[in-house]
C-alpha cells in the first residue's frame, strides 16, 4: 500500500508497526524508480514533497558527467543563482544546463548503488528504498537505506531525519582524528535538527532537553565531546521515532 489516508490517521509501517504520518512539506525531491516498480510519488507528494520523477537511465548510468543537481539547503549555501522553480545555472554542466536542487534524493532501483555513488558526489542527501539494505552500507553517511518491507511511511521519515540532520551541520559521525565541534558548538545544530523533525518549537525544544537527559547516564563512558555529539544525534532519532509509534492519533 502506498496511498496514504489524511492526517491524523495511524498508517502501516511495514509488518508489525504503525507511524504517526510524517509531514514533508516544502521539501523538493527528486525520485529515480524502476519501471513497473510500485510508485513512491504519490505517497511522497500526499506527504506534502513536490517530488520529481526521473527515468531510471537518467544519471544510473557510470563513466558520464556529474548529476546536474545540488543541495538546495545545504549549511551556509546562499541564494543566488535561484531562478523560478528551484532551477539555476551552475557553471560546470555543459551549455550552462539548470541544475535542479534538491533537499533529498530517493532511490527505488533493483540496482541502486550505480546511481547512488554518482549521488555521492553531488552533495545532496538520499535515501535508498531496496529489498537488500546491507549491500547499500558503502553509502553511509551521504545516502541511508530502508527496506522495502518497511513501508514508504518508513521511508518518508528517513528522508525527513536525513533532510534534519544535513540542515543541521551536524556530523553524523564523531570525528575521532581531531578537536572536532565542542558540545556547546553543536547545541543549535541539535535544536536545528529537532526543529525539522518536529515543527512546533516547544515540542522540539523537549525533544531535545530529553535527548540530553538521556545522555547524562552515557557520558561518563564516552571519551570525547564529538562522541556525546553522535550520541544526542542518535537519541534524538530514536525518540522522535518513539513519539512517531506512540501517538498514532
Amino acid at each position: 500500500m502506498t496511498h496514504r489516508p489524511a492526517a491524523p490517521s495511524a498508517i502501516p509501517a511495514g509488518l508489525s508497526h504503525y507511524y504517526r504520518a510524517s509531514d514533508l512539506s516544502g521539501l523538493r525531491l527528486a525520485l529515480w524508480e524502476d519501471a513497473g516498480s510500485a510508485s513512491l510519488a504519490a505517497y511522497l507528494r500526499e506527504a506534502g514533497a513536490a517530488v520529481e520523477v526521473l527515468p531510471p537511465g537518467d544519471g544510473a548510468g557510470q563513466g558520464m558527467p556529474p548529476l546536474p543537481l545540488r543541495a538546495r539547503c545545504a549549511p551556509g549555501a546562499g541564494g543566488a543563482g535561484k531562478t523560478g522553480g528551484g532551477l539555476s545555472a551552475v557553471n560546470g554542466h555543459p551549455g550552462g544546463a539548470a541544475v535542479l536542487e534538491l533537499d533529498a534524493a530517493v532511490v527505488n532501483l533493483g540496482d541502486p548503488n550505480p546511481l547512488a555513488r554518482r549521488l555521492q558526489a553531488t552533495g545532496v542527501p538520499f535515501v535508498i528504498f531496496t529489498d537488500h539494505p546491507e549491500r547499500c552500507l558503502e553509502h553511509y553517511p551521504a545516502g541511508s537505506c530502508v527496506h522495502s518491507e518497511d513501508g514508504p511511511e518508513a521511508l518518508a521519515s528517513a528522508v525527513l531525519l536525513h533532510v534534519a540532520i544535513f540542515r543541521s551541520g551536524l556530523p553524523v559521525t564523531p570525528d575521532l582524528s581531531g578537536p572536532g565541534m565542542s558540545l556547546i558548538e553543536m547545541v543549535p545544530g541539535l535544536r536545528a535538527m529537532a526543529r525539522v523533525l518536529v515543527p512546533d518549537a516547544a515540542l522540539a525544544d523537549d525533544l531535545l532537553a530529553e535527548a540530553m537527559v538521556q545522555a547524562l547516564a552515557y557520558v561518563p563512558a564516552l571519551g570525547s565531546e564529538a562522541e556525546v555529539g553522535a550520541l544526542l544525534v542518535m537519541l534524538i532519532e530514536r525518540l522522535w521515532h518513539r513519539q512517531k509509534l506512540s501517538r498514532p492519533c
